[in-house]
């Protein structure tokens, strides 16, 4: 899955990555256009509210999510270094 492709994956998301293996599984936060509404091919881990989740999915469903009109946005964790003292 070619990141860059992603119009609806936010700002920042990408980091250093450009790219994931299909079959990779990936966490991220997702929001959508109607309450309560969970696209197919996605797990909710937990609700911040109606319309935004954080999930879990393989990385090939992330072009189905930029697809679907009721998707607005989807937000990949950033990887955070541990701090060295």
């Amino acid at each position: 899955m070619e990141l860059d492709d992603l119009r609806k994956l936010e700002h920042g998301s990408r980091g250093s990555r450009t790219a994931l293996p299909d079959d990779a599984v990936v966490t991220a936060i997702i929001k959508v256009r109607e309450a309560a509404y969970v696209p197919p091919g996605v797990e909710v881990r937990a609700r911040i509210d109606e319309t935004m989740f954080t999930a879990s999915c393989r990385a090939d469903a992330l072009k189905r999510l930029e697809d679907d009109p009721k998707v607005e946005s989807i937000a990949l964790p950033k990887r955070v270094d541990p701090v060295k003292k």
